[in-house]
């Protein structure tokens, strides 16, 4: 099948093997930890398919999807992502793979106000300059739940 990802050759290995912290101390007890070779591999699987965490494969050549997840947090943390972002970007341009002069971004879909045409916030209205949050507060029977909505169908709005 054109395209299907079964991890990373040795030579693309040997490329980021330097990145990576060192290996944790072996612990006493538990599970050992699992090399890096397969966190990568399980990572880049998530990347390039886009599947979800609970689809990532079960093999010898892959980590669990827990392990993977683990690891992706302490690397985004500790900078290790931002390398090897850094060092592929690299090695892209400098095989002359990027061309950076015809890079487009397109923020029509931007959460951001620039265009208001973004999302708001839940219990804003058009125009509300600080919108609510919804706290999912109940009134008594017979009170409105929102300007203008009179109380239950059926019953006079005048109780005494």
């Amino acid at each position: 099948m054109a395209g299907r990802f079964e991890g990373v050759s040795h030579v693309e290995w040997r490329l980021f093997e330097d990145i990576f912290p060192p290996a944790p101390p072996k612990r006493g007890r538990g599970m050992p930890h699992v090399p890096f070779r397969k966190i990568l591999n399980t990572l880049l699987y998530g990347l390039i398919t886009g599947c979800r965490w609970c689809d990532v494969p079960c093999g010898p050549q892959w980590a669990s999807k827990s392990a993977t997840h683990r690891w992706l947090q302490r690397w985004q943390a500790d900078g290790t992502l931002a390398a090897m972002q850094a060092r592929i970007l690299g090695i892209a341009e400098e095989r002359g793979m990027i061309h950076w002069e015809y890079g487009a971004v397109d923020g029509a879909c931007s959460p951001w106000e620039g265009g208001r045409r973004g999302r708001r916030a839940r219990g804003a209205r058009p125009g509300d300059p600080h919108p609510q949050p919804h706290r999912g507060a109940r009134h008594a029977p017979g009170q409105p739940d929102h300007a203008g909505q009179g109380g239950r169908a059926g019953t006079s709005a005048a109780v005494a």
